[in-house]
């Protein structure tokens, strides 16, 4: 028996009340909500993003770099916005077939931290990883946390329903 993905989350009521939890809005959306920023929630989180890829019927190409961006965004949030932990991420993702996009934002409600100017061999490399899979990405450090969106336009012959 395969494991569901959104196991270590709860459905979300139509009030949003659940913390932590997996809502689907509407078909195209997928919603992620105060998830405790721990590395052991990330997995999860990528095989939900990766399910609802599959599910709006992304190519296997869009699918990987999505899920490979977000997953960077989020273990971004993980590594670099609490200090001493503590925190959570909101995760959510959108196809809009009007406009041929998917969209992706991953948020905290941490403090922002400037890249480092030697980060050394292993870390240091994220932010361009995301802008180099992502038609755009932009990231919004704030006094309440940083918002990264991501964005992918996709040839409309090939989208969704296209």
């Amino acid at each position: 028996m395969q494991r569901d993905p959104r196991e270590p989350f709860r459905s979300v009521g139509a009030d949003g009340g659940a913390r932590g939890g997996l809502r689907q809005e509407w078909p195209q959306d997928l919603s992620c909500r105060t998830v405790p920023a721990v590395a052991e929630r990330l997995t999860p989180l990528r095989h939900a993003l990766a399910d609802w890829a599959r599910r709006v019927g992304l190519s296997p190409e869009i699918t990987h770099d999505v899920v490979l961006a977000s997953y960077e965004a989020m273990a971004n949030v993980v590594e670099h916005a609490y200090h001493g932990g503590g925190g959570v991420l909101d995760l959510h993702a959108t196809y809009s077939s009007e406009h041929v996009r998917v969209s992706v934002t991953v948020a905290d409600y941490g403090r922002w931290r400037p890249p480092a100017d030697d980060p050394g061999p292993l870390h240091g490399r994220g932010l361009s990883l995301i802008r180099t899979l992502a038609s755009r990405a932009e990231v919004e450090p704030g006094p309440r946390g940083t918002t990264v969106r991501m964005h992918w336009l996709l040839d409309r012959a090939t989208a969704p329903g296209g």
